[in-house]
């Protein structure tokens, strides 16, 4: 081989090398980048509590309650429909509450003024503010069902249809999107913490909402309504959290939501007649349209997620 002839392979090997070393620098960016993409970081966010001064008397409510059941009474000639122990009904009645009378926390740290919010969930919020009107119901179901070990019924749909489940994301599986596909991929080790938990809550909260909660559920008639029951259209959904009945069979419900910003989870309050009341009757939901806190829904918005509770 000529000098000339060596001079050349060495160059070309030089430039294979390069030609490496930039590929594999590509894929270890790659590769980090899509470690990071994967496994999201759930922070709580630092929320303020600060004095609301509600201008008008809301019924049924006891300031002293710090659950929903001791916060919330039913209206005269009502009373609480039985919840099995361990139920979600049950789980619901027992949540802890803020104080009465403050503004709703938002994520960022500043305050909402809404006077139509009976009652605020001491609930987290991530500090990324993904928690809104459909994640915040998922939350909600999520938790309970992380609180009594029914790890295999944490499970939820994206937007694009996929699903993504706590049991594969605790044994280290991962949702890779990309535009409106999504890969399941193996990118950690096994994790049963809770902040895994709350890990894989944000991923579901970044691409779930209110289509992927209408594609889990099915419309059921008015009188159907019970607790875990959502009333949901393409721009917001509610859910009921409560319900009551009197000596006539006849119900009403409290109704919590959250929105945009992401706030923290609260049950609204009726003010469309002279009196203020967190209860929503039976017959108002029955209506061809009805309005709850600012939205308007119809009938056909009255859904059941999954199985129900």
């Amino acid at each position: 081989m000529g000098a000339n002839q060596k001079v050349n392979e060495n160059k070309k090997e030089k430039k294979r090398a390069v030609r490496i070393a930039v590929l594999i620098i590509i894929l270890a960016v790659l590769s980090v980048f899509i470690y990071i993409r994967v496994n999201p970081e759930w922070e709580a966010a630092k929320l303020t509590i600060e004095p609301a001064n509600r201008h008008f008397e809301i019924q049924s409510l006891d300031p002293k309650g710090m659950t929903l059941e001791t916060r919330i009474l039913p209206p005269d000639g009502y009373s609480r429909v039985p919840a099995n122990e361990g139920s979600f009904s049950a789980y619901l009645r027992k949540y802890p509450l803020l104080p009465d009378d403050i503004k709703i926390p938002v994520y960022d740290g500043t305050t909402y003024d809404s006077s139509d919010a009976a009652a605020i969930f001491d609930i987290s919020l991530g500090d990324e503010g993904y928690q809104q009107c459909a994640d915040s119901v998922i939350r909600l179901y999520s938790d309970y069902f992380y609180d009594t070990k029914q790890y295999d019924k944490i499970s939820f749909q994206f937007s694009n249809g996929d699903v993504c489940d706590y049991n594969s994301w605790r044994k280290g599986k991962r949702m890779l999107v990309v535009a409106n596909f999504s890969f399941e991929i193996p990118a950690a080790l096994p994790d049963k913490s809770e902040q895994q938990y709350k890990n894989y809550l944000k991923e579901v909260m970044r691409y779930a909402g209110t289509l992927s909660l209408q594609k889990e559920s099915e419309v059921i008639s008015p009188d159907e309504l019970r607790v875990g029951d959502i009333i949901c259209n393409d721009t917001h959904v509610v859910m009921i959290v409560d319900e009551a009945v009197n000596e006539k069979g006849e119900k009403c419900y409290l109704i919590g939501q959250s929105f945009i910003p992401a706030v923290c989870f609260h049950v609204l309050t009726r003010t469309d007649g002279k009196e203020y009341s967190p209860w929503f009757t039976q017959e108002q939901l029955e209506q061809e349209s009805f309005v709850i806190g600012t939205f308007e829904f119809g009938k056909q918005d009255i859904r059941r997620w999954k199985e129900g509770f």
